[in-house]
């Protein structure tokens, strides 16, 4: 991992009247520690420490951050960090990750299944399905950056991110329900337009989920191995939803039909609803001094966005390879159903991906406290590329290919989505950095907007090669034709995509070390904000 250069002494006379501990000064090859001032947590500056939080939420501040017991504590005095001698609970871990689950099992499930499902038991258009999936992405380019800039520039004694998280539940599970469930009898363009509702509907209100709930895990810690475990926690958790949609969610709509369907989306409707709210009450507070840093000008906030160079790559890389992966999903049930021949074990084929994703969380953890992200990502890029264009070689009956290439493709994406993030937050701080503002909500915006937008092209891409190529919902056999097109989009497609992304990604030089520099640097100046205040 990268060490820290020395930052300004924080023992001058500016801030000699502060209780800042000098840590902040830490000298050149110092290693970092899940306890250093990185992490802190800027609380007030009255002497009393909780004085600025509510009388309730004292014990629930105490509770939601475990204190390790190898060393011993001081009294917390004026301006302290709080976070800094403190690290996330397990109550409060699992409860920033169980939220995840359904919505994630939602969002997965109509992105394997809902073509297939759409196409052949709804009797929709393909072309007309995917357009429409198409045209949501592009809306996204709307309620991504607007969320992420309304949910920076919230205040309310909840917070900035909770009144997001709260709402979100019920439009979820409304839009979910929806989606699955049309009138019966509806047909042609009546069923396009109530499809195309849902679709819009549900999109919105995972980006109002999403994008806030993101930008807290960011906010819950400074420290890199801290927003490591928090981000992993969220994935470990998040992978369950998946592995569940998958396996079984993915066979109740293969082969139970529309009542089972039915069923299935209520039951789900209701555990997001209830989970969303659970898990988001089980959070500590969250930071009072980050209400009205959002930056306030969307406009603003998104030039600051492009301006960060290291905002602005990793942007670039991400479209990149979720235009690779975009259609991966909605094409492996017709890949297994009609080129393997083998659509009974769709299932077990998600399985094994899930349960190698689940694999390679610890593991990429693990590879994280010894180098450094940066590497760590750039190996799993080339991974990826490998795992998702071996599919090129599958054939009739050929079912190990689609399981050799899930194990890789599933230890290689646990990478980004526990190290990326911290990636990611880490450069929000440098933005804070930059312009003295907190805008988590429209960095992850502009990310999660790419990640879909790339998705989206993609699945459109498959829905309209599908229809050219001459795909028949109805007929039991297709055409060599349209069983080569389905293999050049799931197997060839990918491997360019993430190829050129890790060339890419290879241009990236926020260092560990620079990071822990800026860190320091952003700490010294809110203790002496502290001390003037």
């Amino acid at each position: 991992m990268g060490t820290a250069a020395a930052p300004t002494d924080c023992r001058s006379s500016t801030l000699s009247s502060t209780s800042f501990s000098t840590s902040c000064a830490e000298p050149a090859g110092t290693s970092r520690h899940p306890t250093s001032t990185s992490n802190r947590i800027f609380i007030g500056t009255s002497s009393r420490p909780f004085e600025n939080h509510r009388k309730g939420q004292r014990s629930h501040v105490r509770a939601a951050y475990a204190r390790p017991s190898a060393r011993p504590t001081r009294p917390r005095r004026q301006g302290e960090f709080l976070q800094q001698q403190n690290r996330l609970s397990t109550s409060a871990l699992f409860g920033y990750g169980i939220a995840v689950p359904p919505v994630m099992y939602s969002y997965v499930l109509i992105l394997i299944m809902y073509l297939k499902y759409a196409a052949e038991d709804l009797g929709a258009s393909p072309a007309a399905v995917g357009t429409v999936f198409l045209i949501a992405k592009l809306w996204d380019a709307v309620t991504d950056p607007a969320v992420g800039n309304f949910s920076d520039n919230t205040r309310s004694r909840h917070g900035r991110r909770r009144p997001w998280l709260y709402s979100s539940a019920p439009l979820l599970a409304v839009f979910g329900v929806m989606l699955w469930v049309p009138p019966a009898g509806l047909e042609g363009n009546g069923l396009i337009a109530w499809i195309a509702v849902a679709v819009f509907g549900f999109y919105t209100a995972y980006t109002v989920f999403e994008v806030p709930h993101l930008a807290l895990g960011a906010e819950l810690s400074f420290n890199g191995a801290e927003r490591n475990r928090i981000f992993a926690a969220r994935q470990f958790l998040k992978v369950i939803g998946l592995l569940i949609a998958g396996v079984v969610g993915a066979s109740i709509v293969e082969e139970g039909g529309r009542d089972a369907t039915r069923t299935m989306v209520l039951i789900v409707a209701t555990l997001t609803i209830l989970l969303v709210w659970s898990g988001t009450s089980r959070l500590p507070p969250e930071r009072a001094d980050f209400q009205g840093r959002g930056g306030g000008n969307p406009l603003k906030g998104l030039s600051d966005v492009l301006r960060n160079r290291h905002a602005r790559l990793l942007l670039l890389v991400m479209f990149i390879d979720a235009i690779g992966t975009g259609g991966i999903g909605a094409l492996t049930p017709f890949v297994l159903d009609h080129v393997v021949g083998r659509s009974d074990l769709l299932g077990a084929m998600l399985g094994v991906n899930m349960v190698a994703t689940l694999i390679g969380i610890p593991l990429w953890l693990r590879l994280g406290r010894r180098f450094e992200k940066r590497r760590l990502l750039l190996i799993a890029m080339f991974g990826s590329a490998i795992g998702y264009g071996s599919v090129s070689l599958v054939s009739e009956g050929a079912w190990w290919v689609i399981a050799v290439s899930g194990c890789i493709a599933g230890l290689s994406s646990s990478c980004p989505n526990v190290l990326g993030y911290t990636l990611k937050a880490e450069i929000v701080d440098v933005d804070e950095h930059m312009t003295g503002e907190r805008k988590e909500g429209q960095y992850f915006a502009g990310w999660s907007f790419v990640s879909k937008l790339g998705a989206g092209i993609m699945i459109g891409l498959v829905g309209w090669a599908l229809e050219w190529s001459g795909f028949d919902g109805q007929a039991e056999v297709q055409t060599e034709f349209v069983k080569t097109t389905m293999i050049v989009l799931m197997g060839g497609f990918p491997l360019v995509c993430f190829a050129v992304g890790a060339l890419l990604f290879s241009r990236f030089d926020l260092t560990e070390a620079e990071h822990a520099r800026i860190r320091a640097e952003l700490d010294a100046r809110a203790a002496a904000d502290t001390a003037r205040a």
